[in-house]
């Protein structure tokens, strides 16, 4: 049967015009490390971060600048590094790590989301039950920053079954979804845990977080 497919597409658009497409879905969902790469930063890297905490979107710049190592040394601290605040598997993932809330006030850990740009912030807000900071120099999404063309998410199949798993989380296709973002623990200036996303919806896995909370 895929042979008479791909001879019927072939009939139209020749055969490597069907070549050059299955090789782009190939490449597409091939494992990001080879095709994106995947550093984690350093505690010293991220501590070094601007941040402006967001009250609301229009009052951004009357915010107070922080620096990250104040956040990580006032308590150990769960960030999670937001690709794009109106998208709505970012938002499904701020929900469930907003589940497990008690499990990070009874281990004395903070919840507090970053974002690189602060478009659609004010409605990302009630997903995450912890303060979102805006990082200018996206040091969160470095140091060497994964970008995934746009064509290259639409042709991954994990996308879609992705979107299928979190149809009930609402979201909207506003802002830069681009560059991927990750979630770390930090205690100080030691990195507990760290998740970098590997594709659009690849959010970090709960269980392994719980787990890594027995050594903050």
């Amino acid at each position: 049967m895929l042979e008479a497919f791909l001879s019927m597409v072939g009939s139209y658009l020749g055969y490597g015009a069907v070549s050059a497409v299955l090789g782009a879905v190939f490449y597409a969902n091939l494992p990001t490390k080879f095709t994106l790469g995947g550093v984690a930063p350093t505690v010293s890297y991220l501590a070094a971060a601007k941040l402006i905490k967001i009250e609301t979107e229009k009052d951004i710049l009357k915010g107070k600048q922080i620096i990250a190592k104040d956040l990580f040394d006032a308590k150990p601290t769960l960030v999670m590094a937001v690709r794009r605040p109106g998208c709505t598997f970012c938002r499904k993932e701020a929900k469930d790590l907003s589940q497990i809330k008690d499990k990070l006030d009874a281990a004395g850990v903070q919840l507090v989301g970053v974002v690189h740009e602060t478009k659609g912030v004010d409605d990302f807000k009630p997903f995450l039950a912890g303060d979102v900071y805006f990082d200018s120099e996206r040091r969160f999404y470095g140091p060497k920053e994964r970008w995934m063309p746009v064509w290259m998410g639409f042709l991954r199949i994990s996308t879609y079954l992705r979107a299928r798993q979190t149809r009930d989380t609402p979201g909207n296709f506003e802002g830069e979804g681009r560059l991927l973002g990750g979630v770390y623990l930090i205690d100080k200036e030691r990195l507990i845990y760290s998740h970098l996303e590997r594709t659009w919806g690849d959010p970090a896995n709960i269980d392994e977080i719980v787990e890594a909370l027995k050594k903050v």
